[in-house]
């Protein structure tokens, strides 16, 4: 039985910025790799040439979606994605009125990919982003109602790495997670060219990309998960191996 992981994302840009070391790592080791991402990013912003979409022409609004989009599917070839699929919801709309219909797609790729692992952001969205939280809090829900995959993974940000000026960013930026709360961790040393060309194909958010770098050459070259959730395996923790106890 061969490997297959899901990654479930909510904006172009999250799986180069978050976990993409470990997705450049399994890829590299012949697992099957697919992504689902929920929106275009079309609220976010061009930095490449300086402005914001709540300030441009709708013609350009789509541009911005159609350039997210086509950085997102680069950075996936870097990192090895097999596929990648868009669900199709508005940037910045992720909420009540859509949550249903959101799970169901996610339900409805664990049933036809049949991953035994998936990992998405933890639940107060890394950012503290409401998009992220809503796709954690769904991908949950459809990892629960769907008996497909063996393991649900939270990507996370241990507390010594927030940094204090992240706080500006959002309303909120989560503290983080103690050390003690993490359960999994990946070495992506040998995969960090790979994640940095990642990031950098998202050129249109090169203001964040030139930011996130300089915290990354220092940081460990290492992703925290925490297993939120597993099912039909044997687990034994902590662990450096997301499919772990998972049988080939």
């Amino acid at each position: 039985m061969s490997k297959r992981l899901l990654a479930v994302i909510a904006h172009p840009d999250d799986e180069a910025f978050g976990p993409g070391g470990t997705l450049a790592r399994y890829a590299g080791s012949g697992v099957e790799i697919h992504l689902l991402c929920a929106t275009k990013g079309e609220a976010g912003e061009n930095s490449s040439i300086k402005y914001q979409v709540s300030s441009i022409k709708e013609n350009e609004k789509i541009n911005i979606k159609n350039i997210r989009e086509r950085e997102l599917l680069k950075s996936a070839e870097i990192l090895r994605i097999k596929k990648v699929e868009f669900l199709e919801f508005v940037d910045g709309t992720l909420c009540n009125a859509v949550y249903h219909q959101l799970a169901k797609k996610i339900m409805d790729k664990i049933n036809r990919f049949r991953p035994q692992v998936v990992i998405t952001n933890e639940r107060r969205g890394i950012s503290g982003h409401l998009d992220h939280i809503a796709v954690s809090m769904t991908t949950t829900y459809a990892f629960l109602k769907n008996k497909a995959a063996k393991k649900l993974y939270y990507f996370c940000l241990p507390q010594e790495l927030r940094d204090k000026r992240l706080g500006e960013y959002f309303i909120y930026f989560p503290e983080g997670y103690k050390q003690t709360e993490i359960t999994t961790r990946i070495d992506y040393s040998d995969y960090w060219q790979k994640k940095m060309q990642a990031m950098k194909a998202h050129g249109s958010q090169i203001k964040d990309v030139k930011e996130l770098l300089a915290r990354f050459a220092v940081w460990p070259k290492m992703d925290y998960y925490i297993l939120q959730y597993h099912r039909g395996i044997k687990v034994s923790l902590p662990e450096t191996d997301l499919f772990a106890g998972v049988e080939e």
